[in-house]
């Protein structure tokens, strides 16, 4: 194989004194999609999201308490998919339920 036919491979070089083991789960989802004591789901949405929540578009800090929602609640026939799966700040994630329906259902869902 010819020097020609390599890839080049571009990378990000790790800002400051930056560490997988100083806390910052944050900086560390978003960069590599992985962070010990992280979920992998959690940590792979944050990197898809570019560490920003889609509902009020501010990016997450590590104090911030994070959930996972689904963007069309299971309720009323979302599916339980990664592709339907997003990351919201605690109260971001209560705004959207409060205001999205999932948590009215109709009586017509409830057999008599």
């Amino acid at each position: 194989m010819s020097h020609a036919r390599t890839p080049i491979i571009r990378h990000i070089k790790v800002k400051g004194n930056a560490s997988p083991y100083n806390g910052d789960w944050i900086y560390w989802s978003k960069r590599r999609g992985v962070y010990p004591e992280t979920p992998t789901s959690v940590a792979n949405l944050m990197k898809r999201q570019k560490g920003i929540c889609p509902h009020c578009g501010l990016y997450f800090t590590s104090t911030d308490i994070v959930e996972v929602d689904h963007i069309k609640p299971t309720s009323l026939g979302g599916k339980d998919t990664y592709d339907n799966l997003q990351l919201l700040h605690k109260h971001c994630h209560d705004t959207k339920t409060a205001s999205d329906g999932s948590l009215h259902k109709s009586f017509d869902d409830k057999p008599f």
